[in-house]
This record gives structure tokens, C-alpha cells and sequence, in this order.
């Protein structure tokens, strides 16, 4: 039965007296017992549009709608399964309001929550392949729902210690569909965020949910995208549906992709039952969607509006059905469940791990025993855990155990290796091919193994082993080495006469302290091999400063490190501060040294030397489109020094390498040093989300010494000032990032490009 819009309150009131009176032998036995009609909510699933049950709930506690049972789908079980434990129309609405929907459902994490250590591959390749058995296999395609699962978790602590659904503020059932056995799966006890999640699980897109080996859950929509049977069982009398499902007619213009056609398909059945349960509600609430889709999270203040607005055509019907059951005294209004601040943990369980040491996850978690927990706490130690990276998926759930709770958590483990590559080309260096080779376990428990190489004219290799550690997991102990082949082009008034060709190798032997996601320190043992070899024309214009082929040392020495990143993005920062500091001391390093004449028999003689690099980079936004960005670098040496180690400035940001140092205006390496000083400022103005268009300038002090350095700093001195400027675009695409940049600068008369396509090394 239909409530018709239009009536006045003395006829709505007339009819809800009936409907309440004899709807059914069910309602004239409790109306001989004196007892209350129960009412049902059904809230259907929709995707995005299933907000709108955020705007018809807020109407509904207007109108003093109290529902005794709940039941939902998809969209509809979480608002629904939320409501039920207490959140009232206002808290849903502010976390519609608050939550960032498009990263919510996605598997993205922010970079701030990345294992420091890791950051630097995070996002850099444009293919990954996991490897199982020694077997190559295919991206799943699906999302873990990682985010949206520990959302959930997190807003139902209120549940811990409670089974039954029956014992919430509202009994509240969901429903999701078993496609093992093609079968209705309804939620009625257990984890509640866990329902929630499998009757979102939209096939395709997420994950299913693998409740045993003959269990396995995708959403409820495909088979029952609108519980109205379900709220009957539970009890209900009468019942109020809000219907934001697939719309009723389709044609054949609506349905000219793929996409839908697959998506109609699926739903085809749900479609169909949809119609049925239909026919047994009371009340039903469809609100104008047609403008939106169900992927329109980007929209989701305008589908809450239109919810209200559908619920308030309404609302004297609801009103009025609240005015009728006022006649019945025997009603109690529920309590929502108290919030948890904290919880008690007598234990923490991990699930048996494959591929990683079982130490790892209780260390990274770092929850004591007998102790209580809070949800920042446990927030914490998920992302000290998730953020190295060797999970696809973490839960929880709580346990009753005598006065406090099992905390079990259940780590997906990825595949123990991956393939990675992406190209990259810049018109510096060229065009290349990265290869990146990662494997956990190898050799030892819980370590982890990086190759990666550089294909390219002028190639790069990396070889990184590293294991945590400690009580806490918090120590990296590793191996590094990392080669490289530069090109260091010779200049004379912004004009290329030549170039120097640079192998440089390192292997440092390392213990590092992860202060935290962002923050890491370390020592290690360092081995420092560095030459260069002047071209022929570098030899014919300065015959008494390349008089040599080779020119270079090999030496042992410490190196002492500092970390912090907490950029939100490592290409394109908008947000964040980044801080990287490096000491080194060589001692006692033998010069490699050829001579272009064997005649030569002096050979210089090479002292220990020392030194050191600052770089501080601070991103802010000023608007939601708009930011600023600081910088200063400064680097130091000693006065006994080589040449092959020196400071190279110039270039842009997207293509350095070791002892590069950015400078607009400038090619890279235009200016060689041992000790300069840097400042920059820009700003960074995102015209779309994956298209900004940037505006720079820096300023450079470069001296062979540091007291020449300070005394240009404090003196003013313009003929060691460089100046440049610039501006140009960047773009994101699924293939990689694409930047154009124009600089120039005050000592070259010349402006200069910088190119560059795809991920670098």
C-alpha cells in the first residue's frame, strides 16, 4: 500500500489508523494484546546513491520515526548498520561530509602512511606483476577494500563484546549473496564490519568476502538489493522502504557500453527482486536520482540533499503514522551503544603468516598484553604494519575473553615477489627502461630483496637487502649498493663545449632507526668508488686540467643519515615537508689516476675528507588548489677534496641523480662546486586533479670553500649570486607523469627546456 501525496492530515491520519489496525492477522493479534506495531526500514543499495538514506534518516527523526527493525544492502547496510548502533542522521551526515570517498574506496594509501624505507618505489612503476610459485601471474584487477575495512572497524568499537545484531539500538540485519551457492547470505550476528564489508563487496570491483571454504560473499544487490523479507521476519508490521537501487527502465542508448551492459547483467536478478520486495512495503521513498551514478562519490552532498528532499514529500504521512502510534504506551525509546574510548586487551592473535616473520607483525603492531587500547593506538600500529608494504589487507576484530578482549588480527599476506618496470625518458639523459625486482624471505626470515636497474644509455643499478629487527620492529638492518653512469656536460657562458663521463658506486653496510612511518636515522659502513673520464674536447681546451683518461678514488668511511617525509606525493607534492641529511668522512681513499702522458711520474697524493649535504623542501597549501613551496639546500666540504665527488648543479627535479642538486635556469650540472647554498620558492596551482601548473625561482651561492661561501653570503656578492626562474606544466596520465618546464637565468642569455616522460630510477 502507497501513501498518495496530497491529502490532508485528518485523511492521512485515517488511513495509518487502518493500516496500523488491520494490516494483517499479525497486527490485529498485537492489537488484542495492546501491543505496538513494529516498523521496518529497509534501505536498499545503490552505491553512491544509497547517501540518500543519510538525507531521508534525518527527515525520518524529524517526523519522530522510530524504526524497530533495520535491514539494508550494499550502500543501505552501512548507513543502515551504522544507525542501528546509535549514529544518529546528524553523525552520518558529518561523516558523509568528512570522509574522502574516492580514496575510501580505493586500495590507495597516502604516502604518509608508507614504511619510510619504501616510499621511494611507491607508485613509481607503471606495471606490477606478483610472483607465487615461481609463477608470473596477473594483477587480481579486484580492491582489497583495505581502506573501507578499517573504517568500519573503526566506527563499530561500540559493538565489541555484542553477537547478536538483535541486542543493537535497532536489531538490524544485512544481507550479501554467496556465489558459491548462489544463495542469499544473511547477516545477523558476528563482526558487524565485516557484514557491512561483504554486502558491499560489488563484483569486479572488490574483493569477495571468504567466510569459509563453501562461503564465499560479494553484495547482497546481486541477488536481494532491496531486504524487505528480511525486515518481515525480524517482525515488522509496517514497513518504510528507501529504494536508490538501478532504475526501473533502461533503453538501448543507456546501456551502449560495456561497462553497463556487464553491470546490468549482474544485476539483472536483483533488478527483478527488487520489484517484488517492492510490492510488500507500506511506505516507499524513492528519491530523484537519475542525475547521478552509483561511482558519483564526488557527488555525495547532492545525493544526501535529494534523499531529504524525496523523504520531505513525505513527511505528513510520516508524521502522521507517528501520531498514531502515540496511542500505544508500551513503547521505550533505545539507548544507542556507548562509544569506546578504549578497550581492554588481555591478548593480541596474527593469523599464521606464509611468507613473513610472525615477529614482524606483533613487533610492528606493538600492542601489549593486559593493556588498554585505543582507536588511535590501533590505527597506529595497522599503518607501522600495512605501511611496509607486504600486506594486501589487514582486519581486526574483537574477542570477549574474561574482562577484556582477544584483539585477532587477520593479515593478508601478498605474494612473496613482484615484477616491476616503467619507462622514462627526459631530454637530458634519454629514454629507459626500469626493472625492479622485489622478494620477501630471501635467505632470511621476515627480510626483504630489491634489484632494480636502469636500461638506459647512461644505466643505474641498485641491490638493497634489509630485515627489521628489535623489540618494536623498528630497527633496519641492510645492505646497499648503488651504481651509477652520468653524463657531466662542460659549459662556458650557458654554451656546451664538451662533457665529462662519472661512474660512481657506493655499498654502504647500514643500521637504521625507524623513528616512524616518516622519520628514519642511520649509521654505516661505507665503500665509495667515484671517477670521471674527460672527453677528447674537454682534453683540447683545458690541456693542464683534464691532462688524464681517468681521474678518481676508492675509499672506506662512515656515513650518517636523517630522513623525514611526510610529502602526500613524491612526484607532486602539494602538502608536506621533506628533510634529507647526509654526512659522510672518507678516510685514507687511494687515488685512481691515468695520465693522457706516461712521462708524468708526480702522482697527488689524496687526504681524508669529509662531506656533507642539507636539503629542506616545505609544501603548503594556501587553497584547495593553490600552494607554496620553500626550499633551502646547502652543501659542505672539506678543504682537501676530489673532483669526482663534487656538487653539480643544475636541471630540473624529475631526472637527478647522486650529487645533483635542482636549479632551474640552469642545464644540469652548468655549476660545479664544493660548497653551495640554495633557496627556492614556487607556487603550484592544480587547474584539474592531475593537471598543475607550477611557477619557481631559486637563488644559488656556490664557492670552492666555505669561507668564500659566507663571505658571499653576508657580503651581497652578485658576481657569485645565480638567479633563476621559471614555470611550466605537469600532468599525470596513466602512463606515468609528463612535465614541461621553461627557466631561465640571470647569467645566460639563453631560456632552457626541461622534458621529461614517465617514472624515473
Amino acid at each position: 500500500m502507497h501513501f498518495i501525496p496530497g491529502l490532508n492530515r485528518i485523511v492521512y491520519f485515517s488511513i495509518i489508523w487502518l493500516l496500523v489496525c488491520f494490516h494483517g492477522n499479525r497486527i490485529d493479534a498485537q492489537n488484542a494484546a495492546g501491543e505496538r506495531p513494529k516498523i521496518g526500514l529497509v534501505l536498499s543499495g545503490g552505491g553512491a546513491k544509497g547517501l540518500a538514506h543519510i538525507g531521508v534518516l534525518r527527515v525520518l527523526e524529524e517526523a519522530g520515526i522510530k524504526p524497530d527493525y533495520i535491514s539494508g544492502t550494499s550502500m543501505g547496510s552501512i548507513v543502515g548498520g551504522l544507525y542501528s548502533i546509535g549514529y544518529s542522521a546528524e553523525d552520518l551526515a558529518e561523516l558523509n561530509a568528512s570522509i574522502n570517498w574516492p580514496v575510501l574506496l580505493t586500495d590507495n594509501i597516502p604516502l604518509r602512511s608508507i614504511a619510510f624505507d619504501e616510499k621511494h618505489d611507491y607508485k613509481r612503476f607503471l606495471v606490477e606483476l606478483p610472483i607465487r610459485h615461481k609463477k608470473v601471474m596477473l594483477p587480481s584487477g579486484v580492491l582489497e577494500g583495505q581502506n573501507l575495512s578499517l573504517l568500519l572497524s573503526g566506527l563499530t568499537w561500540r559493538t565489541a563484546g555484542i553477537d547478536s545484531f538483535d541486542h543493537f539500538t535497532y536489531p538490524f540485519r544485512c544481507v550479501g549473496t554467496d556465489i558459491v551457492n548462489g544463495e542469499i547470505v544473511e547477516f545477523k550476528s558476528g563482526d558487524l564490519a565485516l557484514a557491512m564489508r561483504a554486502s558491499m563487496a560489488i563484483p569486479s570491483v572488490f574483493s569477495p568476502v571468504v567466510l569459509d571454504s563453501n562461503k564465499v560473499v560479494v553484495d547482497g544487490g546481486v541477488i536481494r538489493n532491496f531486504p524487505v523479507d528480511e525486515a518481515l521476519q525480524m517482525g515488522a508490521d509496517i514497513v518504510i522502504g528507501v529504494y536508490t537501487g538501478f532504475q526501473e527502465k533502461v533503453t538501448y542508448e543507456d546501456l551502449r557500453s560495456l561497462d553497463r551492459i556487464l553491470s546490468r547483467s549482474t544485476a539483472s536478478y536483483g533488478i527483478y527482486d527488487s520489484r517484488e520486495q517492492t510490492k510488500k512495503v507500506d511506505l516507499l521513498i524513492t528519491p530523484d536520482l537519475s542525475g547521478f551514478s552509483s561511482a558519483d562519490f564526488g557527488k555525495n552532498i547532492e545525493i544526501e540533499i535529494a534523499g531529504e528532499i524525496a523523504a520531505r514529500e513525505h513527511f505528513n504521512e510520516l508524521k502522521a503514522l507517528t501520531d498514531s502510534l502515540k496511542t500505544f504506551h508500551n513503547y521505550v525509546k533505545p539507548l544507542p551503544l556507548k562509544e569506546k574510548d578504549s578497550i581492554l586487551i588481555t591478548r593480541v592473535y596474527v593469523n599464521q603468516l606464509q611468507y613473513n616473520d610472525q615477529s614482524l607483525a606483533y613487533g610492528k603492531l606493538n600492542i601489549m598484553r593486559n593493556s588498554y587500547l585505543t582507536k588511535d593506538e590501533l590505527q597506529a600500529g595497522i599503518e607501522r604494519l600495512f605501511g611496509t608494504l607486504y600486506f594486501d589487507k589487514l582486519t581486526y576484530n574483537f574477542q570477549k575473553e574474561g574482562n577484556g578482549f582477544v584483539l585477532n588480527m587477520n593479515a593478508r599476506e601478498k605474494p612473496p615477489a613482484s615484477l616491476r618496470f616503467s619507462v622514462h625518458y627526459d631530454n637530458f639523459y634519454g629514454a629507459g627502461l626500469v626493472l625492479n625486482y622485489t622478494r620477501s624471505n630471501f635467505l632470511i626470515s621476515g627480510s626483504r630483496l630489491t634489484i632494480a636497474t636502469d636500461l638506459s644509455e647512461y644505466p643505474q643499478f641498485r641491490f638493497y637487502f634489509r630485515k627489521y629487527t628489535g623489540q618494536r620492529m623498528n630497527i633496519l638492518a641492510g645492505f646497499e649498493t648503488y651504481f651509477e653512469s652520468n653524463l657531466i656536460p662542460g659549459y662556458l657562458e650557458g654554451e656546451e663545449i664538451g662533457y665529462t663521463k662519472q661512474n660512481h658506486l657506493t655499498s654502504v653496510l647500514s643500521l637504521k632507526n625507524s623513528l616512524s612511518l616518516n622519520q628514519i636515522a642511520g649509521i654505516g659502513l661505507l665503500l665509495d668508488y667515484s671517477a670521471v673520464y674527460p672527453s677528447k674536447a674537454m682534453q683540447a681546451l683545458y690541456p693542464e686540467a683534464f691532462n688524464y683518461t681517468r681521474y678518481g678514488y676508492t675509499g672506506f668511511g662512515l656515513l650518517a643519515t636523517y630522513g623525514l617525509n611526510t610529502l602526500d606525493d613524491n612526484l607532486y607534492p602539494f602538502e608536506g615537508t621533506l628533510v634529507d641529511i647526509n654526512l659522510k668522512g672518507i678516510y685514507n681513499p687511494q687515488l685512481s689516476l691515468r695520465y693522457l702522458s706516461d712521462t708524468i711520474d708526480t702522482k697527488p697524493s689524496l687526504e681524508s675528507f669529509g662531506k656533507l649535504s642539507i636539503s629542506f623542501d616545505n609544501y603548503k597549501p594556501l587553497s584547495p588548489k593553490l600552494n607554496y613551496n620553500v626550499g633551502f639546500s646547502l652543501g659542505l666540504s672539506t678543504d682537501e677534496y676530489i673532483a669526482s665527488d663534487y656538487f653539480f648543479v643544475g636541471g630540473h627535479k624529475n631526472n637527478l641523480r647522486r650529487n645533483q642538486i635542482a636549479f632551474v635556469g640552469y642545464n644540469l650540472g652548468e655549476v660545479v662546486a664544493t660548497n653551495f647554498m640554495r633557496f627556492k620558492l614556487g607556487m603550484n596551482y592544480r587547474l584539474y586533479p592531475n593537471l598543475q601548473f607550477e611557477i619557481l625561482g631559486n637563488a644559488l651561492l656556490a664557492s670552492d670553500n666555505f669561507e668564500h661561501l659566507t663571505d658571499a653570503l653576508f657580503t651581497f656578492d652578485k658576481d657569485a649570486l645565480h638567479v633563476g626562474y621559471g614555470g611550466g606544466f605537469s600532468y599525470k596520465t596513466p602512463f606515468g607523469p609528463i612535465s614541461i618546464f621553461l627557466a631561465g637565468a640571470n647569467k645566460v642569455k639563453s631560456l632552457t627546456w626541461y622534458i621529461s616522460l614517465g617514472y624515473s630510477f
